[in-house]
């Protein structure tokens, strides 16, 4: 499959750049958006340190503007053909520094979107989008940005620019590079796509080649199935090739997804992912397990999610309520088995924003949601979100293991601080979120929010400390 998918977007990438020379502009559309955040988070690392930040911002407590411009053009050209450029700017407010400097100028601006479009290319039911473009299928459980929404681009290296890594979160840039074709047989649509990805596990990997098809079909009016599969190789960095592993690391995720709207006011999801293939040791949820680099496993994850949503009818207030399940299937530590069961995020986009989104790495979890919406006013909404974390797989006492390590750590998004953990314990916390969100005009939108994480008995009492954030947003669109 994966060879007949490369060779299919290979030709239609010739044929559209010649198609492309040759098409003329009918028609500009401009338009962006203005993003201006204020923040402040409170003992993201659970606990008071010596120093008030951290490197990397974890510390007693954080507080930083943060402001997001993006600039689009698109163009519609003759024969069906479109291209979309977008640029973006994101900094932190009182950063700025020069093109030659250690960070690079925080006033750069970057390629966003950059992708052409041919509709009816070939015949008639295949569209063709190829370039830097936005993928996000289904909930975002498995792919919609490419780093994850716990980072942003770059990431963890000297030269990145933008948000502190503890609030790099707030990234916008989700785009992939990639070749995507579109076959719309109404009620079929089927995605094959080909993407290259840069790899923040720099340590371990080079950049990540992503190949997947994603079918959709409307059963009925009320019912909507997707199936799809995705391909996820990478190939082994200088880390891995000291340890004598060449070969490339290939994770293959499986999964289907339904959604029924057959009740009045009720929306209703579930999903379910199978991952099989290989693991390496270093790639382990447990930054201290100890495996040697060389030690290979197959990888045997799953995911499984619920989600329901109801609009109650009330036409003044307009109240909905939801709620939601994740099963992320975890690892036993230093397990002996043969098979790595740990859940790989892969691209995920869900939970953005939250407190937990930064603590814990999107694995060998289970996440409870409720959550409620009234609009007061006809211009202001407000909602509540609550959480309650558990883990599958609980961590193990290791203070007697000799050579092994005295304690475990939880292994927290790539970059950021990893935390102390005790043993035989499940419950990693609660979270609470209340959110307002003002319309000011139709293109001008004002919200805030506070959000508190209580962290539960799984992690130790060295690192048990309620971590807070509020979050002051104006955001323009034109």
């Amino acid at each position: 499959m994966r060879k007949r998918l490369i060779l299919v977007l290979a030709l239609a990438l010739v044929a559209g750049l010649t198609i492309a020379a040759y098409a003329e502009v009918q028609n500009v559309k401009v338009s962006g958006d203005l993003s201006v955040i204020g923040v402040s988070r409170y003992k993201l690392a659970l606990k008071d340190e010596s120093a008030p930040l951290t490197a990397n911002g974890y510390g007693h407590s954080i507080s930083a503007m943060l402001s997001t411009v993006r600039v689009k053009v698109e163009a519609d050209l003759t024969d069906n053909v479109m291209a979309t450029v977008r640029l973006i700017n994101e900094r932190k407010w009182g950063a700025e520094g020069s093109a030659s400097s250690a960070t690079n100028s925080d006033t750069n601006i970057d390629i966003d979107l950059a992708y052409a479009t041919m509709k009816e290319f070939l015949y008639s039911p295949l569209s063709l989008t190829i370039g830097r473009q936005e993928l996000r299928f289904g909930n975002g459980l498995v792919i919609g940005d490419p780093d994850t929404n716990g980072i942003s681009a770059g990431h963890g290296t000297t030269s990145r620019v933008g948000f502190p890594d503890s609030l790099d979160d707030f990234s916008s840039r989700k785009a992939f590079d990639a070749m995507r074709a579109t076959l719309n047989y109404d009620p079929l649509i089927v995605d094959m796509v080909y993407s290259k990805i840069s790899d923040p596990s720099v340590q371990l990997h080079d950049d990540a080649d992503l190949y997947g098809v994603n079918a959709s079909y409307a059963v009925s009016k009320d019912l909507n199935a997707e199936v799809y599969t995705w391909q996820r190789s990478r190939e082994s960095g200088a880390s891995a090739t000291a340890n004598g592993i060449n070969r490339k690391e290939k994770l293959n995720t499986s999964g289907a997804k339904a959604t029924y709207t057959g009740i009045k006011n009720l929306i209703l999801g579930a999903e379910g992912a199978f991952q099989y293939g290989e693991h390496l040791a270093n790639r382990s949820l447990y930054v201290d397990e100890g495996l040697n680099d060389n030690t290979r496993r197959k990888a045997t994850g799953y995911a499984i999610q619920a989600i329901a949503n109801y609009v109650m009818p009330d036409k003044k207030l307009k109240p909905s309520v939801g709620g939601s399940y994740t099963f992320l299937s975890g690892e036993k530590y230093q397990s002996e088995k043969k098979s790595y069961r740990g859940w790989d995020p892969m691209y995920e986009d869900q939970a953005g924003g939250t407190l937990f989104n930064k603590i814990l790495g999107y694995s060998n979890a289970q996440l409870f949601n409720v959550n409620g919406s009234v609009k007061p006013m006809d211009d202001v909404t407000m909602s509540l979100n609550y959480y309650y974390l558990r883990l599958v797989k609980a961590y193990p006492d290791v203070s007697d293991a000799g050579s092994k390590p005295t304690a475990v750590h939880m292994n927290g998004v790539t970059g950021d601080p990893t935390y102390d953990m005790a043993p035989h314990k499940s419950s990693l916390g609660q979270e609470v979120d209340l959110a307002m969100i003002y319309n000011y005009t139709e293109d001008v939108q004002f919200g805030l929010s506070g959000g508190a994480f209580v962290p539960g008995n799984a992690f130790s009492k060295t690192n048990r400390d309620t971590a807070k954030q509020v979050i002051g947003s104006m955001k323009v669109t034109f």
